[in-house]
């Protein structure tokens, strides 16, 4: 049974790490207005672990976009570690998402002519982490996710499920308060899809919250909430 996310109370909202007030995402102009998220409410408790399933064109992604603070809500407001977000400038948003937010993508978008080690650097060096420090973090975050010995390979000496290790170690590096991972396991086999889940719940455990969009029900089953999407609206199972 699935039941509209409720709006959130003044108690939650002290408590939580990502909070959606009547918050939605349309775009286009009046004429062609389509309104791919419509105004939500959610409420993501510091430490949980959410899983949102939905076909394609739900709106998963736009949600997604909304929650990492790479698009805003057209109405309704934000809040995210206790901020409204909502209008905040290009600049701030980026610095938001540098020191709040790890991202995890089902393509892994890694640099090809960089290795391992360089890859999950690069969000330390945006933050302005001196050398020595970045490579440290870069390392352990790669000794985390099991792969000490892939440090100096670059992308294309990996496997599929040891270049989303990299990304893993690379939005973890920054210990993100919120990890995004949008379809994680989509592109890896099942063992390595395995590994990669393991990893994720063990930073949850460790206090990571983390929401994960997947089409897969096994993927989604292993999430402490589960929420779907459709046609822009947002329903939580009970």
């Amino acid at each position: 049974m699935a039941e509209t996310v409720q709006t959130p109370s003044g108690s939650d909202v002290e408590t939580a790490i990502a909070v959606l007030d009547e918050a939605g995402r349309t775009y286009g102009g009046s004429s062609v207005a389509v309104e791919a998220l419509k105004p939500t409410n959610l409420t993501v408790a510091r430490g949980d672990l959410v899983a949102v399933m939905g076909p394609s064109g739900s709106g998963k992604s736009t949600l997604l976009h909304v929650l990492g603070c790479l698009d805003r809500p057209t109405t309704g407001r934000y809040l995210l570690d206790g901020r409204d977000v909502s209008h905040f400038a290009d600049r701030e948003l980026a610095a938001v998402r540098n020191n709040t937010i790890g991202f995890v993508f089902q393509r892994f978008h890694l640099l090809r002519d960089e290795t391992a080690q360089r890859n999950v650097e690069l969000p330390l060096l945006y933050a302005g982490i001196a050398r020595p420090e970045r490579r440290k973090r870069a390392a352990e975050a790669l000794a985390s996710v099991g792969l000490a010995e892939r440090v100096t390979h670059y992308p294309g000496k990996l496997s599929g499920g040891e270049q989303q290790r990299v990304a893993l170690a690379r939005a973890l590096v920054k210990r993100p308060a919120l990890l995004l991972a949008d379809e994680p396991t989509g592109n890896l086999d099942t063992a390595a899809g395995h590994r990669v889940l393991e990893i994720i719940e063990e930073e949850n455990r460790g206090g990571t919250t983390v929401i994960l969009i997947t089409h897969d029900p096994e993927v989604s089953a292993r999430a402490r909430r589960r929420l779907t999407m459709r046609d822009g609206v947002l329903t939580e199972e009970t």
